[in-house]
């Protein structure tokens, strides 16, 4: 029987396994998308409000200029794209987390359940009866 593993042999483990690696794929590159398609489109907005003024000044809808619009249009696009992630966690990463982490804490379970029985083994051979311990009296 091996000894005990420590916390870095089981991330060792994990690391090392196809499932967790593709996790880790995905989810980078959903991220490094929606993290990229954010800052474009703020940058956007700020070159805009910076080098196009009389663009931004113009009306959109009624007294609503462009700016305005462009700027609620920010708001609603950090809502669409938090709800893209979730969406996409929910069905492509989360089901590989939960059965990794259900893989892991059924080791831990297993190993703990070994130490319990080793220290019992351990407890029950040094247990010697009391009338050896002070038989010499």
């Amino acid at each position: 029987m091996t000894g005990p593993a420590t916390p870095g042999g089981d991330f060792a483990a994990l690391a090392s396994d196809r499932r967790f690696r593709l996790l880790r794929t995905r989810f980078r590159r959903l991220a490094t998308t929606i993290v990229g398609s954010f800052l474009a489109w703020y940058f956007l907005y700020i070159a805009l409000s910076a080098f196009a003024r009389d663009f931004m000044a113009r009306p959109a809808l009624g007294h609503i200029n462009v700016a305005l619009l462009l700027g609620i249009l920010q708001f609603a696009s950090t809502f669409l794209l938090a709800w893209r992630y979730s969406r996409y966690a929910r069905r492509k990463l989360d089901p590989i987390s939960a059965q990794l982490r259900d893989e892991a804490a059924e080791r831990r379970a297993e190993r703990e359940r070994q130490e319990r029985v080793l220290a019992e083994r351990r407890r029950i051979e040094n247990w010697t009866p009391r009338h050896r311990r002070g038989s010499h009296r």
